[in-house]
């Protein structure tokens, strides 16, 4: 104990020594213009902590006895702390000493031993138990480096560490692994049998060097300072370092004669505090302003240089592109929001979508057009609707070969009558020929494809449609003739015509409109500007909106974002916009990117936080040539208008037709009174192409739009 408080009170002087030191140096450069701030000694403090990873190999401790197996492994935690100081001797290089407390409590494992043990039924059976020896050992001494700095605030430190055992008890237990049901004859109750052999007390001394309870330990490590203050006098450093033991924690020989290997390596983690006395004396609050103003004067030199360089370059090049501004513009088409965050929240909802039972065939012609989409017969094995769970109504009506194809095939008591039809003009008048090879086409299909048998396809032909579309108001003859160039389809089992509907997610953007202003110069003339959308999510760049312009632009574009579920960002981040320009002379110029940030409102987060949420039904209804179907689609939706339920209208024919089908409803709102500039983006979710027939008859639809609130 004489010798440990004499190495203890050694090491806290040292301490005291390099302080002075320090103080004296700080002195001394106080004289000094201008000094090195390298050579600046220091004083500090550090704390943390310690993965205790020795290395072990012995049998038993002296004088307790009983083990079979040895010791092999073991690991800990501990604390890590004390105080430092520092001396430089070259700017690259310093001496550090520290006094430190090191923890190193361990558990160690012997390795496990077979022996007879006792079983709940009375019988024994070969069990298998470990040791388990629980050391508190704790030291206290004096850390020595060499600190190398290849960098400004990088240190490199490379020394040894001497300590004094100051803690050194342990406990040992018998603990039996397995058989689950097995236990001690002569285990402690309280531990159900299976532990036994509680040992404990003071570990022996060790003697190194000719010193009780030393330990010595070579240790290397790095950290990094970082100022804290203007006058960098003080930082703070995280470090790591390796201890590597080279001194046994006990001192004998075990049961075969060996020697105890029990020697302490250690990682250690820390955060360290340096005080520069020196850095604190010199520093001027007045000098420090002085020199930041010198170099913000200079960055500003440096932009302004820039700026005139890129003036100059523009001015020769005649080309200069960016975007002005970026708002976003609420529902209601007249509140705006200079630099907003689009907020994404995700509903629970479920789409559905009437089914137009026509197929439209081009003049004088009996060929399915390609814009149906038709399958081989192997294709039709893994034929889904998921895809289409995000696409128009309209781009799911180019499915509707295979969707009738398909109930057909999941309902075979069913029939379905395939009527052909012609405009009865020009070169189709009386062509029922023409109306029948039509028919044929579209059960021929089924039948190779989807391999529907011949007689649950009745084949019919007429020239005009029942029901025929006529030039008036709206649709000119042309048009009307190409409605009437169609095949119908019919069945007397509602299912295969029966509206689609998906279950999906419904994505609501707030705002849902961005409006972007666009500054162009191109001085020879421009040929063409592109604008692009973009966002980052996994691993990939997706493009969510792009145009391409000509040779004249507008002051302002705007983009809805919700014209299309498929082109809405789905996970937080940003969206980048980026544009770009040719001129006439084919040079291309940039606008900077601007990002417009992205908040992501998941459903299962609204889930686990219990917060309010609601369930999105929409439906697109067509009053096609038959009220069938429609009027079933009515009654669903009339069975949702709870008084707890919105609902909105909407309509791409006008305020007429929307008005018709709000009386039939009975709704309690009308969208044909919203403001023009919602209803236009509204509506663009609606519009299908007018120039082909399907388009104009999906145009006259109505969607509806009911909201369920979710407990």
């Amino acid at each position: 104990m004489y010798i440990f408080q004499r190495l203890l009170l050694l090491s806290f002087g040292a301490c005291l020594l390099l302080t002075s030191t320090l103080w004296s140096a700080t002195d001394s450069t106080a004289t000094q213009t201008p000094p090195d701030e390298r050579m600046d000694a220091r004083l500090g403090v550090f704390l943390g902590g310690n993965l205790n990873r020795p290395r072990v190999n012995f049998y038993e401790i002296p004088g307790l006895g009983g083990n079979l197996t040895p010791y092999y492994e073991g690991s800990g935690f501990g604390g890590y702390g004390g105080l430092i100081g520092e001396l430089p001797i070259f700017p690259w290089l310093h001496l550090d000493a520290r006094a430190s407390v090191v923890q190193h409590n361990v558990s160690l494992l012997s390795v496990p031993e077979s022996w007879a043990v006792g079983s709940n039924d009375g019988n024994s059976d070969i069990g298998k138990f470990q040791r388990v020896l629980d050391a508190q050992l704790a030291t206290a001494g004096l850390q020595l480096f060499l600190g190398i700095s290849p960098v400004q605030n990088l240190n490199i430190f490379l020394g040894a560490r001497g300590d004094l055992f100051f803690l050194k008890r342990y406990d040992q237990i018998e603990k039996l692994l397995e058989p689950s049901y097995g236990r001690f004859d002569d285990g402690l109750k309280s531990g159900n049998y299976r532990t036994r052999n509680p040992q404990g007390g003071v570990l022996p001394s060790v003697r190194a060097w000719g010193v009780a309870n030393l330990s010595i330990a070579l240790m290397g490590g790095i950290g990094y300072e970082l100022p804290v203050n203007a006058a960098q006098s003080l930082t703070i450093a995280p470090e790591f370092f390796y201890s590597r033991g080279l001194t046994n924690v006990i001192s004998a020989q075990d049961v075969t004669g060996r020697d105890i290997v029990w020697q302490l390596d250690n990682i250690h983690a820390s955060v360290a505090f340096r005080w520069y006395p020196a850095r604190a004396t010199r520093f001027n609050a007045e000098a420090y302003q002085l020199k930041k103003l010198q170099t913000l004067e200079k960055e500003i030199a440096q932009e302004r240089r820039k700026i005139q360089s890129d003036l100059r370059e523009l001015r020769s090049s005649g080309l200069s592109v960016r975007l002005t501004d970026v708002k976003g513009i609420l529902a209601d088409g007249k509140q705006e929001i200079a630099n907003p965050t689009v907020r994404v929240e995700e509903f629970r909802a479920t789409k559905q979508h009437q089914l137009l039972p026509y197929i439209f065939f081009n003049e004088n012609s009996s060929v399915i057009p390609g814009r149906y989409r038709r399958l081989t017969a192997n294709e039709r094995i893994n034929f889904r609707l998921d895809p289409l769970e995000k696409a128009k109504p309209v781009e799911v009506y180019y499915t509707l070969l295979n969707i009738v194809g398909k109930r057909m095939e999941t309902n075979p008591a069913a029939v379905l009558f395939v009527t052909g039809c012609n405009s009865n003009f020009g070169a189709e008048q009386g062509n029922q020929r023409l109306s029948e090879q039509r028919a044929q086409a579209v059960s021929d299909y089924l039948q190779d494809v989807w391999k529907i048998q011949a007689k649950r396809i009745i084949v019919q032909k007429r020239e005009l449609p029942e029901k025929p579309s006529v030039a008036a108001q709206n649709l000119s003859a042309e048009e009307a003739l190409a409605e009437n160039r169609r095949v119908e389809l019919s069945s007397t089992t509602p299912e295969i015509l029966a509206p689609v509907s998906f279950e999906t997610v419904q994505l609501a953007v707030n705002p849902p409109t961005l409006r972007l202003g666009l500054n162009i110069l191109a001085g020879p003339g421009l040929k063409q500007w592109s604008l692009e959308i973009s966002t980052f999510e996994g691993r990939e760049d997706r493009v969510l909106h792009a145009f391409t312009g000509g040779n004249t632009y507008p002051e302002q574009y705007t983009w809805n974002i919700d014209a299309d579920q498929r082109n809405i960002p789905t996970s937080p981040g940003s969206m980048d916009i980026h544009l770009s320009i040719t001129d006439v002379d084919n040079r291309d110029a940039e606008s900077p990117i601007i990002s417009v940030p992205v908040e992501v409102i998941k459903y299962a987060d609204k889930k686990r936080t219990k917060a309010p949420d609601k369930r999105i039904i929409i439906y697109t209804i067509g009053f096609f040539d038959t009220d069938s179907q429609a009027e079933t689609v009515l009654q669903s939706i009339k069975s949702r208008l709870t008084p707890q339920a919105t609902v909105a209208l909407d309509s791409y024919s006008g305020a007429a037709r929307l008005q018709a089908f709000q009386q039939k409803l009975g709704a309690p709102n009308d969208r044909a009174r919203v403001s023009k500039d919602v209803q236009d983006r509204i509506l663009s979710l609606l519009k299908s192409d007018p120039t082909l027939p399907e388009g104009r008859f999906y145009n006259r639809s109505i969607r509806v739009e009911v909201q369920e609130a979710v407990q």
